[in-house]
């Protein structure tokens, strides 16, 4: 995968935003937890500009150990008290190395009950370095941590940053493209570095045009799309990453109901098993929790919809009812709890 053979593999090569890289460092090394307003870094930036990369480089390349925190963990109140705020007084490991302690997507967390909270808690105590990670600045989710935090704020990379690699992996995969294409991809990615060699990898790069014909469409929208046996693959592939962190749970919800009407009921069995197989798929490379596969799990998402076609309503995922109602009862039983306890 080209966002693998690309993937830079130090701090000279990481693209653009190097006017942050220094204060970054500067902050880690430094950090010994006796300011309290910088006892977290607080980096943002849209997505898929390298914030994880970024974190990750500093960290190899000074040596530091990384408990990582990611959005698919349960993370609640408990799972932070319980598991996390243990680690935070061991400042190495057996080896020697610093420990630190990185959080992922924070202003995905407001279905968390309690765990933003609990973080902050986390911050005021800990005894090691710890890092937030989040695309949106402003979000309301993360505004308790603010007070604590050292502000790092990630720009898209500028297109005289992205150029050079751009011209790199052209050149050395000999692949066509003229300046005005290479204009295009660059327009359409919004900064996503990964998109941009995703699309090079996959030669979409004459699909450019389709990203603006679907920006306005909502997620059933574009989920329609991706049912409708008339959308081309490479459209499908572009719709897909507009939202890709919602489109494979609507695709499952949908895709029994979408299954191509065949009057023959063992082929149309046939076709939801294959449907199942390519989620089936989807969902094993999903729990790797590694982006790069990410390009794997959408050929999967989009493999389950070529057996169907729908053109209609789309129903929302049931998942996340359920976990909005599990959120829901859990802060019902801890404010009911509460009045207990003060009663």
């Amino acid at each position: 995968m080209f966002t693998t053979k690309y993937r830079p593999t130090n701090l000279s090569n990481f693209i653009g935003n190097q006017q942050a890289i220094q204060p970054f460092i500067k902050w880690l090394l430094i950090w010994d937890g006796k300011n309290k307003k910088t006892k977290c870094a607080l980096i943002s930036g849209v997505n898929g500009i390298g914030k994880s990369l970024l974190v990750d480089l500093i960290l190899k390349k000074h040596d530091y150990h990384m408990i990582h925190i990611s959005i698919d963990e349960d993370r609640d109140k408990d799972y932070m008290i319980n598991t996390i705020k243990p680690l935070l007084g061991s400042k190495r490991t057996f080896s020697g190395q610093e420990n630190v302690l990185v959080v992922s997507d924070i202003d995905s967390s407001g279905g968390d009950y309690g765990f933003i909270s609990s973080l902050v808690e986390c911050i005021k105590e800990t005894q090691i370095p710890i890092i937030c990670i989040c695309d949106d600045r402003y979000s309301q989710n993360i505004k308790p941590i603010l007070a604590y935090c050292f502000d790092i704020k990630l720009s898209k990379p500028s297109y005289k940053d992205v150029y050079p690699l751009i011209y790199k992996v052209v050149t050395t995969e000999k692949i066509k493209i003229s300046k005005s294409k290479v204009d295009k991809l660059y327009e359409q990615s919004n900064g996503d570095i990964r998109y941009i060699l995703n699309a090079l990898q996959l030669g979409n790069i004459d699909k450019c045009d389709t990203q603006k014909n679907i920006q306005s469409s909502n997620i059933f929208d574009t989920t329609e799309k991706l049912f409708n046996m008339d959308t081309d693959l490479n459209d499908k592939w572009n719709i897909y990453w507009m939202s890709h962190d919602i489109h494979p749970l609507l695709v499952h919800e949908n895709y029994i109901g979408s299954t191509l009407n065949v009057r023959d009921e063992a082929k149309k069995l046939e076709n939801i098993a294959y449907s199942i197989d390519a989620l089936s798929d989807m969902d094993l490379l999903d729990a790797q929790f590694d982006f790069q596969l990410e390009p794997y799990i959408a050929f999967n998402t989009i493999k389950a919809t070529t057996k169907c076609n729908k053109k209609g309503q789309i129903k929302f995922p049931q998942f996340l009812g359920r976990i909005s109602t599990a959120n829901k009862n859990k802060r019902e039983k801890l404010d009911y709890t509460q009045v207990k306890f003060k009663i």
